[in-house]
């Protein structure tokens, strides 16, 4: 994905991360309000469309090595009609370190070897992982794959990325991060590289998209988790001909173990990178994911907030 000037770093923050719709917030004329029924494209906000966020409230990890989600893709996604970004990792930090990743229909980025694919920015079915920091960012925080993507910039932030083409299609996938090896710099700064990878569950494969450089030895994964399912620039959209899909997102697992949720919230963004109403999610029955659909016209009853799961703290055993 080409990240936009609208999707700023602290954007994201504030569409993902908000516990309460944004009306109280924001004037009333900023904000998009729609009905079901035809669409006026003078009246739909600027891409990238945040169509859902998931927050998930879950305890600190002191001592991180490994982090893993479930995606599950029912449809076909055409690269060559959506720009279509389904991240299971939303926003994650790592010592205090803003990174996403995902999978897109369309991948961007410049070229390692020639090996890269060729051509436009755009250039088909991949994996991404990105991190955030400073101006000192470059492309020597970013490990890419053989055949991978790369690019460092300022213009979503400072921000430094890998991607790497991956054919997904329908079917279920992993996305993973992976504690990889420690070094120190010349100045005697300590970092850490974490490697993205995704799996395809049918095939058993676990195929490296690109690591990044962490600063520390040990690395402080946060008390939160996030996702989100976009459509970002580049292409025109039509709703009327959007596809019928149907995406899943499981539970984060940390360490190799389920993570113990506290809460799980999911939003539809009023502020921020804001969409028109053409998501719609629920918990699957079982709990094990949530399950959206993307739809080919406005929804008329999407609510703002919805929290899927809600753990009430259980009575003090001293009776404090």
């Amino acid at each position: 994905m080409r990240p936009l000037p609208a999707l700023l770093l602290a954007g994201i923050l504030l569409a993902a991360g908000a516990d309460a719709p944004a009306d109280k917030d924001t004037p009333a004329a900023a904000q998009p309000r729609f009905q079901d029924g035809p669409v006026d494209p003078a009246r739909l906000p600027k891409l990238p469309w945040h169509m859902a966020n998931l927050w998930w409230d879950i305890p600190e990890t002191e001592d991180f090595e490994s982090l893993d989600i479930d995606i599950r893709v029912k449809g076909e996604a055409d690269p060559a009609k959506i720009n279509l970004y389904i991240a299971p990792i939303g926003i994650g930090q790592l010592n205090a370190t803003n990174f996403y990743g995902g999978i897109q229909t369309n991948i961007g980025g410049y070229g390692v070897s020639p090996d890269s694919p060729a051509g436009a920015y755009h250039k088909g079915k991949g994996g991404i992982f990105s991190r955030w920091g400073n101006k000192d960012l470059d492309t020597s925080f970013v490990r890419p794959a053989a055949n991978g993507l790369i690019e460092a910039a300022g213009y979503e932030g400072d921000f430094a990325s890998g991607r790497r083409p991956y054919a997904w299609t329908e079917g279920t996938y992993t996305y993973s991060l992976r504690k990889l090896s420690y070094e120190k710099d010349k100045d005697g700064k300590e970092w850490t590289w974490v490697g993205a990878f995704v799996s395809d569950k049918s095939k058993g494969d676990f195929t490296f998209i690109s690591s990044l450089k962490f600063p520390g030895r040990t690395l402080r994964f946060w008390g939160r988790h996030s996702a989100f399912i976009e459509i970002y620039g580049g292409k025109k959209v039509d709703i009327a001909a959007l596809p019928a899909l149907e995406i899943a997102i499981g539970h984060p697992r940390v360490n190799g173990k389920p993570a113990d949720i506290r809460r799980l919230s999911l939003v539809h963004p009023q502020r921020g990178p804001v969409s028109p109403p053409i998501m719609d999610g629920a918990l699957s029955p079982d709990g094990s994911e949530v399950v959206f659909h993307l739809r080919n016209r406005l929804l008329a009853d999407q609510k703002p907030q919805q929290v899927l799961i809600e753990r009430k703290p259980g009575p003090n055993p001293e009776g404090k």
